[in-house]
């Protein structure tokens, strides 16, 4: 028998709450950028990647470990977070390849960032790069040129709101850059679009 959802009992109301599970090979940024929101009508859980196990198959894993302990509630949502970096050569892109189509079969979203989620966050401040390539450094320095300064570890520092992230979802969506797929240059994006699990 699964677990209740484990949702905040403190916030409330909590019975009418969705909540949105979220894997993520990141350590510290994706959690530290969903604490931002707070919401109630929403509540968000990360499963952070620790150990060092960040590739997509460990990201996917603890979302499938989730399903199989937890309740699935009406209205919930589950995604999987992760970067492209060098999962998009040819010798590694059968593993995101095989996540992506594991994902659609249970109904969990996917986000993926070219080169990292690092760029997800600077879009909140700048305009989207040119560049037709970027290591996950060189958009470090874009969004620390952006902000004044930039710690991975230290999301929280950034001054992100509601009018931040609606930038960012338009510079997002405006990108011309073709939606073909895993993304192999610049992206960040929704790659999957499915109906809530049942």
């Amino acid at each position: 028998m699964r677990k209740k959802r484990p949702l905040d009992r403190e916030a409330t109301p909590v019975r009418d709450a969705s909540l949105v599970v979220i894997a993520s090979e990141d350590k510290y940024a994706v959690k530290q950028y969903f604490d931002f929101f707070e919401s109630t009508k929403i509540q968000f859980r990360v499963l952070e990647t620790s150990d060092g196990k960040s590739a997509p198959e460990y990201v996917h894993e603890r979302i499938s470990e989730y399903i199989r302990e937890f309740e699935i509630g009406e209205g919930d949502t589950l995604w999987v977070v992760c970067d492209c970096d060098h999962w998009v050569q040819p010798g590694h892109i059968q593993n995101p390849t095989h996540v992506i189509q594991e994902c659609r079969k249970k109904h969990i979203e996917v986000a993926l960032s070219n080169p990292c989620f690092d760029l997800w966050l600077l879009l909140h401040f700048a305009d989207f790069p040119e560049e037709e390539k970027l290591t996950c450094d060189e958009v470090a320095t874009q969004l620390r040129t952006a902000v004044g300064g930039y710690d991975k570890k230290k999301v929280y520092n950034l001054a992100i709101d509601d009018e931040k992230v609606s930038s960012a979802v338009k510079r997002a969506r405006d990108n011309p850059r073709p939606r073909m797929g895993i993304p192999i240059r610049p992206q960040t994006e929704r790659l999957s679009r499915n109906s809530r699990r049942s």
